[in-house]
């Protein structure tokens, strides 16, 4: 049988970087965080270097004939929504690239200089060329690090971040993002500064050394959000998100600190159905095995999390978590009830097991030498229905007449209406 296509149109993303061998870092790192937010991943390579988890080996810069060949048959086939560019190694490059910016929408800049293995990967005497790519960019990414070469500033903290920031957008970027991973801290502060405002986004430092391509794919992750329509502020705070969540869960690759797990987010979509059904045996389950005596009154929630979710301050439904109601004691139908009426139940004084209302029942509560609290009397005597692990001490019976007046009597002789106060 032959059947009908019915193709997807991703955004398409450009990215302008040099190829990590080792899988973490530049053009493969970028890719995979680029499908993996929802576009289409283009390259053009601008050198190879042979690079593992423990550092950089060698380095290949292709000809700049080559690169701009690439990007030019990017940009004559598809309709590229976003670009980042990464390793551009020398000024001859980022000359290159600048040329072209004015034509490159949503340009992401990430200044690469030093890999995270300290291995330097920019020439020196580059570093003053970067100031006609920042002029032509839609963001700039440095790290403190960078920010400290571009604008000649040290920073220590998040007000001089903010400060940086400013020169940077001073120089003609549109936004400029000084990431805090660098600055000593329990915290991460990255400071995102426009004409108009400046937004820091804090968040918990990961006690971890596998932070191989973390610029890379922080960067793409932005260039990805831009190209799928989001503004800067949500595009930046969704690529910071996504990054923690990436070194938090990093992969532990290779004989040197691993690297960033670059597809987080799609795995944690691909876990959402399996964790649903999780939470549906669960609670499947837990009504299976009769426990509705046991469920406390307003009812109790079964709840499950996919395991690369962190992000306790969403909603469950948009944070991977999934969870069901299941009903309390108030609210056990009849049928749940009548299957459970045989399984024994606990005495709210004495602590003691006995068989429900109906059964042959043993010896009575010898704390109250009278019959067991239990939940099951209790709603047969229109008692209030109480937690069974809270066990409360009476302060009187009550019988309520049609009169108006009321009698006090002990719990053994206490009517079926009758009403408990405690306390």
């Amino acid at each position: 049988m032959q059947r009908t296509e019915s193709p997807v149109t991703p955004p398409v993303v450009l990215t302008i970087a040099g190829s990590d061998s080792g899988g973490g870092a530049g053009i493969q790192a970028d890719l995979k965080t680029i499908e993996a937010g929802g576009a289409f991943g283009t390259s053009a390579i601008t050198s190879v270097t042979a690079q593992n988890t423990t550092g950089v080996q060698g380095s290949h810069l292709l000809p700049t004939d080559d690169i701009a060949a690439q990007i030019r048959a990017v940009r004559e086939d598809f309709d590229v929504a976003a670009v980042k560019t990464g390793m551009l190694a020398t000024s001859e490059v980022i000359e290159l690239v600048a040329e072209r910016a004015a034509d490159l929408p949503n340009l992401v800049v990430d200044p690469v200089m030093v890999a995270t293995s300290g291995d330097r990967l920019l020439a020196a005497e580059a570093e003053d060329a970067y100031e006609a790519l920042i002029a032509e960019a839609a963001a700039v990414t440095p790290n403190a690090d960078e920010a400290e070469v571009l604008t000649g500033r040290a920073i220590d903290g998040p007000e001089d971040a903010a400060a940086a920031g400013r020169d940077l957008v001073a120089m003609g970027a549109d936004a400029a993002l000084v990431k805090g991973g660098h600055v000593a801290g329990d915290d991460i502060a990255d400071v995102l500064v426009t004409a108009d405002a400046v937004r820091t986004y804090r968040h918990d430092r990961v006690d971890t050394d596998a932070t191989h391509g973390s610029g890379c794919t922080l960067s793409a992750a932005i260039a990805t959000r831009l190209a799928r329509g989001d503004d800067l502020n949500d595009a930046v705070a969704s690529g910071i998100g996504l990054l923690a969540r990436a070194v938090r869960y990093n992969l532990d690759v290779g004989e040197g600190p691993g690297s960033v797990q670059h597809t987080v987010e799609l795995r944690d979509r691909a876990a959402r159905e399996e964790t649903s059904e999780a939470v549906e045996s669960v609670a499947a389950a837990l009504t299976e095995l009769k426990l509705a005596p046991l469920v406390p009154e307003p009812g109790m929630a079964v709840a499950g999390a996919t395991p690369t979710r962190s992000v306790p301050t969403r909603s469950p439904r948009s944070t991977g978590a999934s969870h069901r109601r299941w009903p309390g004691r108030g609210r056990t139908t009849a049928s749940a009830s009548a299957r459970s009426r045989n399984w024994p139940e606990v005495c709210w004084r004495c602590g003691k097991g006995t068989p429900r209302v109906g059964s042959r029942s043993p010896a009575g509560c010898p704390t109250t030498s009278g019959p067991h609290w239990t939940p099951s009397r209790a709603r047969s005597r229109r008692w209030p229905t109480v937690s069974a692990r809270r066990r409360p001490r009476p302060k009187r019976w009550s019988s309520r007449r049609s009169t108006g007046a009321t009698t006090s009597r002990s719990p053994s002789s206490t009517p079926a209406r009758s009403a408990w106060r405690g306390k």
